[in-house]
């Protein structure tokens, strides 16, 4: 007890006379754990979106940064996390048919839907109106890993009326990073997608 008196005491003059606490030198290492950890979260989520922006072909730079992310993702357990149900915009993708209509100033945007019921949404929009959506279903055993199967798809075309196409598609997709704002997927087709939170 006595120690921790002579302790005080010395802390108090230390204190007194340097303006430093000698108790906070214990405690700044695990104040800081996590307040680093966000920091570097936000810093790599800013530089992957501004190399998408500006370096939109340098797919092996953006896989490297998406790799430092995956890291320090706050949901580990992202394919049943509460975080992924939500209206996502796509912000930079490797797939060519959603590319299409990118790079022809087909679509105004690209949007994914998860709702509460395990049913996913794509829809590409127009630009003159309509839109291409496709929708399925989804499961999931839980980690990063979600299964998905297409089982209807409509092609839109606003006036010229409004057609059920044949569906195509099932695989997975790995959320390797997810947080309440920002969604990073690869899938089974070794393509990438990165969204934000809508809703």
């Amino acid at each position: 007890m006595k120690y921790l008196v002579v302790l005080c005491v010395w802390s108090a003059l230390i204190e007194s006379a340097f303006g430093f606490n000698v108790f906070d030198s214990f405690k700044m290492p695990f104040a800081n754990k996590d307040g680093g950890l966000v920091q570097k979260r936000e810093a790599l989520k800013t530089l992957l979106l501004q190399e998408c922006e500006e370096n939109p072909s340098n797919r092996q730079r953006i896989e490297e940064i998406i790799a430092d992310m995956a890291e320090v993702s706050p949901t580990p357990e992202s394919a049943n996390s509460p975080l992924l149900k939500s209206k996502w915009l796509l912000k930079w993708t490797t797939e060519k048919e959603i590319n299409f209509f990118i790079d022809w100033n087909l679509s105004s945007q690209v949007t994914q839907t998860i709702d509460d019921n395990e049913v996913l949404e794509n829809c590409i929009e127009f630009r003159k109106g309509g839109y291409l959506g496709v929708a399925g279903a989804l499961s999931s055993e839980g980690g990063v890993r979600t299964d998905f199967e297409f089982t209807e798809a409509t092609l839109d075309l606003g006036k010229f009326g409004s057609y059920k196409i044949p569906p195509v598609g099932k695989g997975w997709f790995d959320t390797v990073y997810l947080d309440k704002d920002l969604r990073v997927d690869t899938n089974s087709r070794n393509d990438i997608l990165i969204c934000q939170r809508m809703d």
